[in-house]
C-alpha cells in the first residue's frame, strides 16, 4: 500500500486524539526458525516510514510492544528514525544523498531505492530469501521476481497484497447522501452537483470537498471524484489509441478543472484545499466532507469507531449510470487490478557491518509473534476465543486507536491481512444491512477490476531521465491545475500550460508508448488488457 491508500485511516486515527497506551502483550518466544537467539545482541539501525499512521502521544518508535517483537527475533536493540508520511520524501532523499545508510530501509520509494541500489546503496538479498522459511512463508518467489530490479536483483523485500480488496473508486458519506438525495445514490455528475450545493444550502458550514498535501503531490482524495468520473485522474496516464497519454493534457481534465473551479467559487470546495497540512485535513472531516477516491484495501469493514461521528457510514458509490460527454470512453472511468505486491519494501545497506543480523531483522517483520500482536492482539484483552473462533472484543486489537499504529509495522503481511479478523469484529459492532453494503461494495470493486486487467502502470520500466522529471512534472500539474481552479490563471492561459508541459515532459510518456509497443505480447500475457485500447 502506497501513502496514500493508508492516509485516511491515519487521519481517523490522528482526529481521535489518540494517546498513551500500546497494549499489554505476551511475552514472545524465541522465534520459528531464529537462530540468532543465543547469540550476542547487537545494535542495528533501521529507517521506516509509519505509512500514514502516527504513533500516539507516549509511544517510542524503537520502544513499544511490536517492535521489542522484532528486536527480540533478531536479538538486536533497534535505534530507530521513523519520520511521517508527510515528511519521509524529504527524510529519504536526504539520507541517500548523505551516504550515510542505517543497515535496515523500509521505503515505498521502491524507483527511487532501485537506482540507488543500482549505484551500490542495497545490497542483492536473494540468497538470504532463498534460507529463509519465515520471509518465504509470505512472500512468494513470484513476488520477488516482480520485486526484481531492471538490473536484475533482488535488492527489495516487498510488501505483499494478494489478500487486499482490489480496485478503488468514489467512497462517499452514505448517510449523508441518503439524507439529501431522496433514499438514493447519485447517477451522474450533474445529480452529484446538486447534491453538493443542496447540502451546502443546508448545512452553510460544511466544507464538502478539500485536498492534502503530500510532498510532491497535491490533489488527493476529497480532491478527486469528478476527475475519476472523468477518467482523469491527476498524475496518472491512459492508453488512448495506442499511445500512452498524460491525463494532465486530455480535454476531460480540463473539463473537470472547470467545475473545480465553479465549486471553489461557490464555496464547496475548501479555500485552502492546495496548502492543507494533515491536521487541517482531518479537521474539514468534522464539517461533511462528502466523498473521496480511494483504495478499496482501505474499506475492509472493521470495529473501529465510526469517523468523523457515530451516524457516519462510509460506502463506494456504484457507477455511474450516465458518464460527461466529455469523457471518451466509460472505460477509462474504471478500476483495474493491482500487483501482488505494493511499492513498500525492506532493503539491507551495503554499509552495514552486519548484513547477516539485519537479514534477522527482517524476518523478524515476518515473524508469528509479530503476526498474531498486530492483527489479532492477546486473548482475553483483544479477543475472546468462541467455539473454537477468535472474536474480537469491541473497541480493543486494531479498533483500539493507542494500538492502530501497530499496522504499519505488517510490511511482509501486508496491510490487507488484517481482513480476516477486522470482519470478524464489524459483524458484532455494524448493522448486518450496513455491513453487507460495504461487502457489496468491495465486491462490486473487484468485479470490475477484474473484467479491465491489471493496471499497466505497475508494469512500466521508466528510464532513470523520467524518474528524475516526474516528481518536477507532478508539481507543474499541481500548481497549473490550483492556479487555473483559484482563477490566478485563466483557461486559455491553461491551455498554453498544457503545451508546456508537452514539451517538457511530454517524453516521458513517449518512453511509456514505445515500451508498451515493444512488449504488447509480455504484457498481455501478464493480463494488462488497456494496451489495446
Amino acid at each position: 500500500m502506497t501513502v496514500q491508500t493508508a492516509m485516511l485511516v491515519a487521519l481517523c486515527v490522528a482526529a481521535a486524539a489518540c494517546t498513551n497506551g500500546g497494549g499489554n502483550l505476551a511475552e514472545p518466544s524465541t522465534g520459528e526458525g531464529n537462530t540468532a537467539a543465543g547469540q550476542e545482541r547487537k545494535q542495528i539501525s533501521m529507517f521506516m516510514g509509519d505509512s500514514g499512521l502516527p504513533y500516539p502521544d507516549g509511544i517510542d518508535p524503537a520502544d513499544n510492544p511490536y517492535i521489542r517483537l522484532v528486536e527480540d527475533y533478531a536479538n538486536v536493540d533497534l535505534s530507530m528514525e521513523v519520520p511521517s508520511a508527510q515528511d519521509i520524501q524529504t527524510k529519504f532523499n536526504l539520507m541517500m544523498s548523505s551516504a550515510k545508510l542505517p543497515d535496515v530501509v523500509h521505503t515505498w520509494f521502491s524507483e527511487e531505492a532501485e537506482r540507488n541500489a543500482d549505484n551500490g546503496a542495497f545490497i542483492d538479498l536473494k540468497s538470504y530469501y532463498d534460507n529463509s522459511p519465515v520471509v518465504q512463508r509470505w512472500v512468494t518467489p513470484e513476488m520477488m521476481e516482480l520485486a526484481k530490479s531492471k538490473s536484475g536483483h533482488y535488492y527489495r523485500i516487498p510488501m505483499p497484497a494478494v489478500a487486499a480488496p482490489q480496485g478503488k473508486g468514489v467512497i462517499a458519506r452514505y448517510d449523508l447522501v441518503m439524507k439529501y438525495n431522496d433514499g438514493q445514490w447519485p447517477a451522474t455528475v450533474d445529480e452529484w452537483l446538486s447534491l453538493l450545493r443542496k447540502i451546502k444550502q443546508a448545512e452553510p458550514e460544511s466544507v464538502l470537498m478539500s485536498s492534502y498535501v503530500e510532498g510532491d503531490i497535491g490533489l488527493t482524495f476529497t480532491f478527486l471524484p469528478f476527475f475519476y468520473w472523468h477518467g482523469a485522474l491527476p498524475y496518472t496516464n491512459r492508453v488512448q489509441d495506442g499511445e500512452v497519454v498524460s491525463t494532465f493534457t486530455l480535454p476531460e481534465y480540463k473539463a473537470t478543472v472547470e467545475i473545480m473551479k465553479q465549486l471553489y467559487d461557490e464555496g464547496i470546495l475548501d479555500k485552502e484545499f492546495a496548502t492543507n497540512d494533515q491536521a487541517k485535513y482531518g479537521a474539514n472531516f468534522q464539517k461533511n466532507m462528502l466523498f473521496m477516491v480511494n483504495s478499496a484495501n482501505q474499506y475492509i469493514p472493521n470495529n473501529s469507531p465510526k469517523f468523523p461521528s457515530p451516524e457516519a457510514e462510509w460506502q463506494f458509490a456504484p457507477a455511474l449510470a450516465s458518464y460527461p460527454a466529455a469523457l471518451k470512453d466509460s472505460k477509462y472511468a474504471q478500476t483495474k487490478q493491482q500487483l501482488p505486491i505494493t511499492a513498500h519494501g525492506l532493503y539491507i545497506s551495503s554499509q552495514s557491518k552486519d548484513p547477516d543480523r539485519a537479514w534477522k531483522v527482517i524476518e523478524g517483520f515476518a515473524s508469528q509473534e509479530l503476526y498474531d500482536a498486530i492483527f489479532w492482539g492477546k486473548e482475553g484483552e483483544d479477543y475472546d476465543v468462541v467455539d473454537g473462533s477468535k472474536l474480537p472484543i469491541e473497541g480493543q486489537g486494531l479498533a483500539n486507536p493507542d494500538k492502530y499504529y501497530s499496522l504499519h509495522l505488517a510490511l511482509l503481511f501486508g496491510f490487507d491481512q488484517r481482513k480476516e479478523a477486522s470482519i470478524a469484529a464489524a459483524s458484532q459492532v455494524l448493522a448486518p444491512e450496513e455491513l453487507q453494503r460495504r461487502l457489496d461494495g468491495l465486491a462490486a470493486l473487484d468485479q470490475e477490476a477484474a473484467a479491465n486487467g491489471m493496471d499497466l502502470t505497475s508494469f512500466l520500466e521508466p528510464s532513470d531521465e523520467a524518474l528524475l522529471k516526474t516528481p518536477e512534472a507532478n508539481k507543474f500539474i499541481t500548481q497549473t491545475t490550483v492556479e487555473a481552479i483559484m482563477g490566478a490563471i485563466t483557461m486559455e492561459q491553461f491551455d498554453e500550460k498544457v503545451n508546456e508541459f508537452k514539451s517538457k515532459y511530454g517524453f516521458i510518456q513517449d518512453e511509456m508508448t514505445q515500451f508498451v509497443q515493444e512488449n504488447k505480447d509480455r504484457l498481455r500475457a501478464l493480463g494488462v488488457k488497456e494496451i489495446d485500447w
